[in-house]
């Protein structure tokens, strides 16, 4: 093959006849190395002016040979080109994929040119032709355009800019290709299928423990149904059989107590007095049980069976007239006490020297000469004094505490609110009681209160004791619920609850004050509908009545304490008492018949349910109001509304009076139905238009939204 070129440009004549050696192909593929570094350079040095000659590339040609002679190569240059070179070259010719033969390459923009139609090469010149393959050669950096263009452009000359062959990695030389990319995957997947499965987990986790009723959070002490029991007149067990109620009985009783919806029992005075039932205040100290009613022992047992049932006991502690003043509270014996204990002690002690009488006069010197000093010290060695011994109530608060009460009823608190220590006393006795515990105080010394008392008693007090009175007729009882709903006691949500009783200890029976014999049911129905912690008097419930006591008429003010009525027994006279056995007092007689029997029983049952009844007071625009409303009250017929946002409103109506009523109250309400009631109207709708109202009788309404 013949290469003829003009005589400017450098000849070249292959001889077909020339033997294949390995020198030459090292040769060529030499110079096929340096073309390929010329292709794949991304920057090429520009041609100088056609008017500037390149001493440089003359002074040192690549071949100096005559056209139609034989290129000669000296055997010494092919032995100096290194074996090693030129495989590493091929190696870098195999990885860019360029074929080593002569075929044309696919990267090559001038075959892709001359593979168009040959139509379009014929209608253009030349030089248009030309420069468009070497435009497309340029842009590609096609290895054989590349040469075309050094032909070109530099004479045939090779640039003179070193040019780095960059060559990309093979896919296994990268680290991550290297990586467990089977365990990568699996490890991926099964994280994100647990990460899937536990989100799932938990929504229906947290959807299966939501509330079904989002009802505001109270305390065991707020809006639930208090029992108040005087314990000497409520149940007599049959191991003591004295015809005293005592702690045993009252466990006979527990079921009753759970089932009628009692959340917390009531224990008025408990502790030991001279005359007991008779004269239970008079008492002589707060730690221990009387004996008329058990033990230390059948206390704790009482305890934990009324724990056991989910409920809470709380103690009243008799402080007036026990304490005289806080100022000598840790003395806390009145002078008479001082004086029957002292001479109950030197009476003790001579009997004891004197076991009979003396018969010589030295015998009774002796004995009258013992220092009562030595009498005292030896009967009462703790001593009673104030800086010796802490402040009783604060001992009886501790001891009780122990023993497993759920808080204490202050009795006489309003007798000591004037006294300097008050405030720090009754800071001190708050820290003594378990954060659970509660102290409940009669409304008697909120009014009789100082500022600075005042405040002591609403940061320090859980309930106060409101007793409502209801001879007076429905405007009377208005007054009186008004009294508390818009007093103080409702200015912020952390004051004291309201605790309300309709009949107490301290009172006469509501069956026996009301001109309606059986409307005793109505008036814990009452209590019961007004905002904060009712409490029922035992017997209350069912409607029993003073004792009518000809025979005891100096017990007079304990009339109201009458033993429990309850449902005789087969072979038994009476169920309060074994048979055989006289109560301390006249039992009750049996209650009236009423239509509300059941009622008092279901009342506790829907404090228990229902947000707007049970709950103090709402929040408007942070000021807290109670969510009360007496709304009528004539002709001695009563009726409350008790409401909450977002719910069904609940109205009371009760007729007072002796008279049956037809009322229409439409500009009220519309209508409802009962919930609580008379078995004949329970569930039954109930339209406010003409409303009929027998007399003694109380039902609840659910209001229509």
């Amino acid at each position: 093959m013949s290469i003829q070129k003009p005589e400017d440009l450098l000849s070249i004549v292959i001889s077909s006849e020339l033997p294949p050696s390995s020198n030459s192909r090292q040769l060529f593929i030499n110079q096929d190395q340096q073309d390929e570094e010329a292709s794949d350079c991304p920057l090429l040095t520009p041609s100088p002016p056609p008017t500037q000659t390149n001493e440089t590339l003359q002074s040192t040609p690549i071949f100096n040979a005559l056209e139609g002679t034989l290129l000669e190569i000296p055997t010494p240059m092919l032995e100096n080109i290194n074996t090693e070179d030129g495989l590493n070259f091929m190696n870098i010719v195999n990885s860019s994929s360029k074929p080593l033969n002569d075929e044309p390459s696919s990267r090559d923009p001038m075959v892709e040119s001359t593979s168009s139609g040959s139509s379009s090469d014929t209608n253009e010149p030349v030089c248009a032709q030309l420069l468009t393959q070497l435009n497309t050669a340029y842009q590609h950096l096609a290895p054989d355009a590349q040469a075309l263009f050094y032909n070109q452009e530099n004479g045939g000359k090779p640039p003179l800019v070193g040019i780095q062959l960059v060559v990309p990695k093979p896919p296994k030389d990268y680290r991550f290709m290297k990586w467990n990319w089977p365990l990568i995957r699996k490890t991926c997947y099964w994280s994100l299928m647990s990460i899937l499965t536990g989100c799932a987990a938990l929504v229906i986790g947290i959807i299966a423990t939501m509330p079904k009723k989002c009802d505001p959070p109270v305390e065991w002490w707020q809006g639930s149904t208090f029992y108040e029991i005087f314990p000497a007149s409520f149940q007599d067990s049959t191991k003591s059989a004295d015809g005293i109620g005592d702690l045993r009985g009252i466990i006979m009783r527990l079921d009753y107590l759970k089932d009628f919806g009692v959340r917390t029992i009531r224990l008025n005075s408990i502790f030991p007095a001279p005359h007991y039932p008779e004269y239970y205040s008079d008492i002589s100290n707060m730690t221990d049980v009387n004996k008329e009613l058990g033990t230390l022992g059948d206390f704790s047992v009482l305890v934990r069976e009324i724990h056991r049932r989910n409920m809470s006991i709380i103690l009243d502690l008799p402080l007036y007239p026990f304490v005289k003043s806080l100022n000598e509270a840790n003395a806390n014996e009145t002078e008479r006490t001082l004086r029957e204990r002292r001479d109950l002690a030197n009476s003790a002690i001579i009997h004891d020297i004197l076991p009979s009488a003396p018969s010589t006069v030295d015998a009774i010197r002796d004995a009258l000469s013992t220092p009562l000093q030595e009498i005292k010290r030896e009967t009462f060695p703790s001593g009673h004094s104030a800086r010796q011994q802490e402040h009783l109530v604060s001992e009886a608060i501790k001891i009780w505490q122990q023993r497993g009460v759920d808080g204490f009823y202050l009795k006489g608190l309003e007798h000591y609110v004037d006294e300097d220590t008050f405030v720090s006393d009754l800071r001190y006795w708050r820290s003594l009681l378990h954060p659970s515990n509660i102290f409940i105080c009669h409304v008697n010394a909120l009014d009789a209160a100082t500022s600075v008392a005042r405040n002591s008693i609403l940061s320090k007090i859980d309930l106060i004791d409101v007793t409502l009175h209801l001879v007076n007729g429905t405007k009377n009882i208005k007054a009186q619920i008004e009294s508390i709903t818009k007093g103080v006691l409702f200015d912020k949500p952390s004051y004291p609850w309201i605790h309300w009783s309709v009949g107490s200890v301290d009172t006469s029976r509501v069956a026996s004050t009301m001109t309606v014999k059986n409307a005793s049911m109505a008036a814990s129905l009452l209590g019961m509908m007004l905002p904060g912690t009712p409490s029922i008097f035992y017997g209350d419930e069912i409607g029993i009545e003073d004792c009518e006591c000809q025979d005891h008429k100096d017990l007079a003010h304990v009339h109201n304490l009458v033993p429990m009525y309850w449902e005789k027994k087969e072979g038994s006279g009476s169920s309060f008492s074994p048979s055989g056995v006289t109560a301390w007092l006249p039992e009750a007689r049996k209650p009236i018949e009423t239509s509300l029997k059941s009622t008092v029983t279901e009342m506790a049952k829907l404090r228990m349910e229902a947000t707007p009844v049970y709950v103090k007071a709402v929040l408007r625009e942070n000021q807290s109001t109670a969510n009360c409303d007496v709304r009528y009250v004539e002709d001695e017929i009563i009726v409350i509304e008790r409401w909450y946002p977002r719910r069904n409103s609940y109205v009371f109506v009760a007729n007072f009076g002796n008279e049956t009523r037809v009322k229409d109250l439409s500009f009220l309400y519309y209508g409802g139905y009962v919930v609580v009631g008379p078995s004949y109207r329970i569930n039954r709708n109930v339209y406010f238009k003409e409303l009929t109202v027998p007399p003694g009788e109380a039902f609840v309404i659910k209001l229509d939204k």
